[in-house]
């Protein structure tokens, strides 16, 4: 069974080509004639302002000597030039000194009056100035029969072609839209949604257009192919991002990962109005230990240390190591000092068995522990952790002052 031929993009185009141009060339037409229109009234507006000027300038001695007819001559030798309708000459309190008129008006004053709304909003003005003082105004309403006829003009011809031409430029344009322009927005849909959604799963449908078509099949595979891609590498930077924020020894939060858990506490503390407690903590002898039994032996005491400590702690509660051994606790939330406490104190309890090294050898260390409480204790994450790091200190003060007292 032989399957139809599809239509090429080049025939579709090829049929509507001719009636495009003559579409394009009427309304380049019709963009011409309200360019030019609105180029002629910005420069006739120039017109008036400097027409202003000039009549401002003409009929300041007039107007000093109070010399009406000379007013009327000296702004009809400056504005009898058909471009301008009215002047007005007023003195400072808006009384109306002189009115001139152009007498070679074609249209009807009806019309001329309507254009000047139309086309100037305000007439032009200009101020007569004597030794620095205002002795009055000059104002001048614009004559727009020349923009009038132009714009009559590209009306009665703007009106022809459009009657000739709305027929079949609808009928184009939804052909286009339909034929071409539809099959085109469903790749380009497509294709959004998977830039802003990742919306890999999307395919383009079937347009009925042979290279729109060819082109659909190899995007949908190019599609496939990302898909994949995609899918492997949001797997391997998952496993990336948890390695990064992971201790590799004890299997904690490092340092970066408390780094970045440190702010958000204080922000989820903000939020929700609570507190959280920092509790910073270092090993008691842990530089002896691996001085005398080796830094296997060291790394085994830190991964009992972290062992236990993952015992003690609540689900809710985050242990990392900092470092040598040097950890870290976040509370989140407390209720009180007193609970902050009792964990350190379940902390330091739970140090006190001996750890078993792997030549058979036991050691005992201690913890000392700093605490720092949110809002009470510091509001910025540096304060938090600086009282906390304080408060160690003297904690593990207080521990050798105590062993030696026992000794």
């Amino acid at each position: 069974m032989s399957t139809a031929r599809l239509l090429t993009i080049r025939e579709m185009l090829g049929r509507v080509h001719l009636r495009l141009i003559l579409f394009a060339v009427l309304l380049a037409a019709a963009s011409l004639t309200l360019s030019g229109g609105l180029v002629i009234r910005s420069y006739a507006q120039r017109n008036l302002d400097l027409v202003a000027r000039t009549v401002a300038y003409t009929v300041e001695p007039a107007v000093v000597f109070d010399d009406r007819q000379a007013i009327l001559d000296g702004i009809a030798s400056v504005a009898d030039s058909g471009g301008v309708r009215q002047v007005e000459v007023r003195d400072p309190t808006g009384r109306v000194l002189a009115t001139w008129t152009n007498p070679r008006a074609g249209l009807p004053d009806w019309l001329l009056a309507a254009g000047n709304r139309l086309l100037w909003r305000r007439p032009a003005t200009a101020p007569l100035v004597h030794s620095g003082t205002r002795i009055g105004e000059v104002r001048i309403t614009g004559n727009p029969e020349a923009l009038l006829r132009f714009a009559l003009a590209g009306t009665i011809i703007a009106l022809t072609t459009l009657a000739l031409t709305v027929i079949a430029t609808r009928i184009l344009a939804r052909r286009l839209q339909r034929d071409v322009i539809g099959p085109l927005e469903h790749v380009a849909e497509v294709a959004h949604a998977v830039r802003t959604e990742r919306s890999f799963d999307r395919r383009v449908p079937v347009a009925g257009i042979a290279e729109i078509d060819r082109f659909g099949q190899d995007f949908n595979a190019l599609l496939a192919e990302l898909q994949g891609w995609h899918a492997t590498m949001t797997r391997e930077n998952a496993e990336l991002a948890e390695r990064v924020m992971l201790d590799p020894l004890t299997g904690l939060g490092n340092r970066a990962a408390f780094e970045a858990a440190l702010p958000r506490a204080v922000t989820a503390a903000v939020t929700a109005s609570q507190s959280f407690a920092v509790l910073y903590c270092d090993l008691d002898q842990f530089k002896a230990i691996n001085d005398t039994h080796g830094h296997a032996a060291g790394d085994a005491v830190l991964v009992a240390v972290a062992r236990r400590m993952l015992a003690v702690l609540r689900q809710q509660d985050r242990a990392f190591r900092l470092g040598g051994d040097e950890f870290a606790v976040l509370l989140a939330p407390v209720d009180a000092d007193e609970t902050a406490c009792r964990v350190a104190a379940r902390l330091g309890q739970a140090m006190a068995p001996p750890i078993d090294l792997p030549g058979g050898q036991t050691v005992c260390t201690g913890l000392s522990v700093g605490i720092a409480t949110y809002p009470d204790d510091g509001l910025a994450p540096e304060e938090l952790l600086r009282r906390a790091d304080h408060a160690m200190y003297h904690d593990k003060r207080v521990r050798s002052q105590n062993i030696r007292e026992d000794h």
